[in-house]
């Protein structure tokens, strides 16, 4: 099933490049208006799947919408539609203009009251657990909430895709997916000429005081793959979870990615120095936001990782 989506994805990109080349739209795509200088080839009503399987309408063009992830931040401003975003969570830091928008409180500590006071016509959201009650609280309201999660780079195009569709900027997703499709593909050119020996195994540290790391069927362990790892909790489980001290240890990663601050402490950390990541200097601090947000810059995550892994 994944593979077909990409396979559409690929096709869907590859038909949109070539007419723009060619200068014509299909009639049955045809712009129907224009707006700040860009053809908008979507109509209202519309509605839209989301991640849920929920079934999503939206009566008119959404002129006010609340970002509840940083990365749904990034794709919308990416999307250059950050003047409809009204309010946006405390760590929605990039763009430098999305700091300037109403903060709605933080993904653990949403604040429901402001978000509603912003009298958004559109809320774009993930899935978690974290943001559960909010997600189960806006079922009440009558705002239109789109649940965006995705779980492999290439669903991180389909999912910038899907929110330009909703927001009434198909043109301008069908270029950034082709974009980020072209980047990882460039990587993957790299990649490809390594040996399966030659690529390290490695372990991926997302908290500063536990082994807390990443398994199988998240983003974060594909960007791993992509940048040409392996990783060494991919066969241990699905999702984010804690791993024991005693199978850090048997599995003995040849590279520790940190993704706070932490490649000092680490390193110094009497009872590590057998670990052959440690004993080489092979723990390294990468851009926590690069590699931790599904969005428009993953592919600066995806660079970042093979620079620690081979150069």
């Amino acid at each position: 099933m994944k593979k077909d989506r990409v396979i559409a994805l690929s096709t869907a990109v590859l038909l949109v490049v070539t007419l723009l080349l060619a200068g014509c739209m299909p009639g049955n795509v045809a712009p129907k208006e224009t707006q700040n200088g860009e053809a908008v080839n979507q109509s209202y009503p519309l509605t839209v799947t989301d991640d849920l399987g929920r079934e999503v309408t939206l009566s008119a063009k959404p002129e006010r919408i609340v970002s509840l992830m940083p990365s749904l931040t990034e794709i919308l401003f990416a999307l250059d539609e950050g003047g409809r975003v009204v309010g946006v969570t405390n760590f929605c830091s990039y763009p430098v203009e999305a700091q300037e928008r109403e903060k709605v409180g933080g993904i653990f500590n949403l604040n429901v009251e402001s978000i509603l006071a912003l009298e958004p016509d559109l809320i774009v959201t993930g899935n978690s657990d974290a943001l559960a009650e909010t997600l189960s609280f806006l079922e009440g309201t009558g705002i239109p909430y789109l649940v965006v999660d995705p779980q492999s780079l290439e669903e991180i195009e389909l999912s910038i895709i899907k929110i330009a569709e909703v927001v009434g900027s198909s043109i301008k997703g069908e270029a950034l997916a082709a974009e980020l499709q072209a980047g990882r593909a460039v990587i993957a050119d790299k990649v490809a000429v390594i040996a399966e020996a030659d690529r390290p195994s490695v372990f991926v540290m997302i908290d500063t005081e536990s082994l807390f790391t990443v398994g199988d069927g998240e983003f974060l362990s594909d960007l791993i793959s992509s940048a040409g790892g392996v990783n060494i909790a991919a066969a241990l489980g699905s999702g984010y979870f804690k791993m024991s001290e005693e199978k850090l240890f048997e599995l003995d990663p040849e590279v520790i990615v940190a993704t706070f601050p932490m490649r000092e402490r680490l390193l110094a950390r009497e009872s590590w120095q057998q670990l052959q990541a440690v004993k080489n200097g092979r723990v390294y601090d990468v851009n926590g936001d690069l590699v931790s947000r599904p969005g428009p810059r993953v592919v600066l995550g995806i660079e970042e990782l093979y620079g620690a892994f081979f150069e």
